[in-house]
């Protein structure tokens, strides 16, 4: 079990977004491209770092790691939006929101 809080404060420490990691103010997945833009996150995380997990943190900016949060985000349109764009998705193993922040996890 991964204690959370933990995860959070370790992700944000990494200021720079690389291979397991990236982190967004905010996602439209209502829009095309809102859609396109994320699907393109998730697959090159997935690509570059296919054997582990891998973290996309929403409700953070980019520039000081403040954490801005989101107001609404329905976690179930996350694994079927990439169900029906993808192929050979990767699983979305559990995805939860915390202090304001959503963390999507897949491998």
């Amino acid at each position: 079990m991964i204690n959370k809080r933990l995860l959070v404060k370790n992700l944000l420490a990494h200021n720079d977004e690389n291979s397991f990691y990236d982190k967004k103010r905010f996602i439209s997945i209502g829009q095309k491209e809102g859609k396109a833009k994320f699907l393109k996150h998730v697959c090159a995380l997935a690509n570059s770092n296919p054997k582990n997990n891998s973290f996309i943190v929403i409700g953070v900016e980019d520039e000081d790691n403040k954490i801005v949060g989101v107001d609404f985000f329905d976690d179930s349109k996350i694994q079927n939006l990439v169900n029906a764009y993808l192929d050979n998705p990767p699983l979305i193993s559990y995805y939860y929101r915390i202090i304001y922040v959503f963390i999507i996890v897949f491998n």
